[in-house]
């Protein structure tokens, strides 16, 4: 594959630098829609009187549309228009969506006591970057090379801390300095950019620009694309049959133990900082944004570095092990970071190994999806992550939480160290060979 620009124009399929810096882009733009009504809108409207209730509906609703990602997904393998790729149609599609949810909200300008047409503002536009977000890990399963997974992980997960980092903090000034209006509407010429890429980039050569151009589906997309639901080759059954296979079953598990224990420490942070450092709200807020920014930007050299040397499989046995040790300091050198400096360098070496966590596990998800079910399966994957999570708080609490922090940390440093060994055992399968592909008639 090319790595110049090549004569073709902005075709991904030939392009690893084009590749690479296109996912950086998109995980940048779903970040700002998350990051305005996640952190910015919530804080605004609670600054402004708003009830508990109300900030909890608003957190609540932005959530909602990534609940039931894995039914777009499913319809996105199943129905695309692939004479302008499997990917892009949906793309597009999305960053409409997104955008036309920030043009409504410019029109409307709602105060922070608008909370029925901050509700829709904020489902249009997560509604939007929850469908790009599938959109793009499809993308990223049907098109990337074994060797490019990492480093494409690392610019992705790098690209959507950054843009939310940006937006929660300009939104946040935004709303209070300059209103609702302006903020909504600066907020659109940035989500456009992204929008225009996605019309002016092809998947693969020869494919239409718009629906109305010349072009023609890619042999390589019509080779992985299911025409049906049900049968031995329909997307159910091939879901269902790549899912249970022997080395994604072990994955579960290994991914399962690791989210489980860091489950375990995401309630345990602010309990420590509060507990043992006495820092405010602000402060631990603001300390935690600030270092997971920076974070974020280091993450995107050395989550790359790490997959390219150790592979995925090791990248992640690796960040166990840093995480059992962290643990480890957490359980016996409490004298130390008590102190404030001490506790801020662990909080950023927390940081940087939850975003690694997700860098490294993220090619193995990408190689165990079948690509005739790519965006379905992979966003599979990503729903069973989100669960042992709650298993996680709920077992910090079980054990005894900050009231029995030491007890705590050795159930963590536990089911670390049984994540660590799950995925030194796990055996991913070979890849396959990609499909016989014929060039299209002229």
């Amino acid at each position: 594959m090319s790595t110049g620009t090549g004569r073709k124009g902005l075709v991904l399929s030939e392009n690893r630098l084009l590749r690479l810096f296109t996912f950086f882009f998109f995980y940048f733009g779903q970040g700002l829609p998350v990051g305005l009504t996640i952190v910015a809108i919530p804080a605004w409207v609670a600054a402004n009187g708003g009830s508990s209730a109300n900030v909890a509906t608003l957190v609540g609703v932005a959530y909602l549309p990534w609940s039931w990602k894995f039914a777009v997904a499913a319809l996105m393998d199943r129905y695309s228009y692939l004479p302008m790729g499997r990917r892009r149609g949906w793309l597009i599609f999305a960053q409409l969506l997104m955008s036309g949810g920030f043009v409504g909200a410019a029109v409307l300008a709602p105060g922070p006591q608008d909370i029925d047409a901050l509700i829709m503002v904020t489902f249009l536009v997560m509604a939007g970057a929850a469908t790009q977000d599938v959109a793009v890990d499809g993308l990223a399963v049907d098109l990337l090379p074994e060797e490019e997974q990492g480093t494409a992980s690392s610019f992705m997960f790098g690209g959507q801390f950054i843009g939310r980092a940006l937006a929660a903090v300009s939104s946040g000034i935004g709303l209070v300095t300059l209103g609702p209006a302006i903020t909504f509407l600066l907020f659109i010429p940035v989500l456009l950019a992204p929008t225009l890429y996605a019309v002016m980039i092809r998947e693969h050569p020869g494919e239409k620009r718009f629906p109305w151009s010349e072009g023609q589906a890619s042999a390589a997309t019509l080779a992985v694309q299911t025409s049906k639901w049900l049968g031995w080759d329909g997307l159910i059954w091939v879901t269902l049959k790549s899912l249970l296979r022997g080395a994604s079953l072990w994955f579960v598990i290994s991914q399962s133990l690791l989210r489980v224990a860091e489950g375990m420490l995401i309630p345990m942070w602010p309990l420590l900082a509060v507990t043992f450092l006495a820092m405010s709200t602000e402060y631990y807020t603001s300390m935690v944004s600030t270092l997971e920014l920076i974070c974020a930007i280091i993450a995107l050299g050395l989550g790359s570095a790490l997959t390219l040397k150790l592979g995925a499989r090791w990248s992640v046995v690796l960040v166990c092990a840093l995480n059992i040790g962290l643990v480890l300091v957490l359980m016996t050198a409490q004298p130390v970071w008590a102190q404030r400096p001490f506790f801020i360098a662990l909080t950023a070496c927390w940081a940087l190994l939850t975003i690694l966590s997700s860098i490294t596990t993220n090619p193995l998800r990408m190689q165990l999806s079948d690509k005739r079910a790519s965006a379905t399966q992979f966003t599979i994957y990503n729903s069973i992550a989100n669960f042992p999570v709650a298993i996680g708080a709920w077992t910090f609490a079980w054990l005894g939480g900050i009231e029995d922090h030491v007890r705590t940390l050795t159930g963590a440093a536990v089911i670390f160290t049984l994540a660590a060994i799950s995925f030194a055992l796990l055996r991913m399968p070979r890849p396959s060979p990609p499909p016989e592909v014929q060039p299209m008639p002229a």
